[in-house]
């Protein structure tokens, strides 16, 4: 995200144009107001996570805050194929046994968050778990009492609990801006809530049997919240497979995306727009060419299409084909 008015940003001062403040006011949003804020104290140091952090603001509270600014056309926001992802190449601080033993030996909230965990997995932390632990607490951030609702939720949920479910959660609830006690109960009852709901629509993509994996979750939960069904999905699970013959979520994200535009989240209000999606969709071959016609695609839909079969030849070219 990033400022489109031409204002110096950091340093001794902080400049804002009467305009800017005059539709920061009038939007009456004290999310936004903070956010821009923010921003402009960040500059081109700006990160996403930090300032989810830093506010105390959940991911709900932080989009729409986005969401209006970029309305309001103070900030604008990359596109899809230009977001960053959290990246998991960029290794935390290599912390050493001793300055993690310093760290629970002299913290004495770090040090419920290691009982805690050997509670939950039922052994003596070993040094890539406590370094797990650790890089949680001091690189993501989270603080002791949301790590130990974490672990107690793993704990609840999975029965038996591993290294890498500690890890892969621990990155989402930062990610979806989970630092407090409060926020982490109001993400765990939405969860709950939500649960029937993404189970069904784990069937409707013929994933059942299964809990869905962090990055997943994150996609089926925006779909709760856009107000679809499990049989939206599995209309938008169909499309995707005749148009790309294959499986993709950022492309059944765009089909949702397009569909929320217009209004419709219901299989009736979406047949309605698109008569077509009636008749059952034959099964997808094991690799399909996506259609070289564009005429009858979305312009979203036709710029995905570009960018996947320029992945393609680039796949091809690297095996010599």
């Amino acid at each position: 995200m990033s400022l489109t008015s031409l204002i110096p940003t950091g340093g001794e001062f902080c400049v804002l144009r009467a305009q800017v403040v005059d539709s920061l006011l009038a939007c009456c949003d004290g999310d936004s107001a903070l956010l821009y804020l923010y921003l402009v104290r960040k500059g081109s140091s700006f990160d996403e996570r930090e300032a989810l952090r830093a506010l105390g603001m959940t991911r709900d509270r932080y989009d729409r805050a986005v969401h209006t600014l970029t309305s309001l056309h103070l900030v604008s926001t990359p596109t899809e194929t230009q977001q960053k992802h959290p990246d998991r190449s960029a290794h935390p601080p290599r912390y050493t046994a001793a300055e993690m033993r310093a760290r629970r030996e002299g913290d004495h909230r770090f040090a419920s968050v290691c009982q805690t965990a050997e509670m939950v997995l039922g052994r003596t932390l070993t040094e890539a778990q406590l370094r797990t632990l650790m890089n949680a607490y001091e690189h993501l951030g989270l603080p002791a009492d949301v790590l130990i609702d974490l672990l107690t939720w793993l704990h609840r949920e999975k029965g038996v609990v591993s290294r890498r479910d500690i890890e892969e959660q621990a990155y989402l609830w930062a990610d979806m801006g989970i630092f407090t006690a409060e926020a982490a109960s109001e993400f765990l009852a939405r969860r709950e809530a939500e649960k029937p709901l993404m189970d069904s629509m784990l069937r409707a993509l013929d994933m059942a049997g299964r809990d869905p994996a962090p990055e997943e979750y994150r996609y089926l939960s925006g779909f709760i919240r856009q107000g679809f069904d499990a049989e939206a999905v599995e209309l938008a699970k169909e499309r995707m497979y005749a148009r790309l013959g294959k499986f993709s979520w950022k492309y059944l994200k765009g089909i949702l995306d397009s569909w929320h535009q217009k209004g419709v989240h219901t299989a009736a209000e979406i047949t309605a727009v698109e008569p077509g999606l009636h008749q059952p969709q034959p099964a997808p071959q094991a690799k399909l060419t996506p259609p070289s016609d564009g005429a009858n695609l979305s312009d979203w839909e036709r710029d995905w299409l570009e960018e996947f079969n320029a992945m393609n030849r680039k796949e091809g070219n690297s095996h010599g084909v």
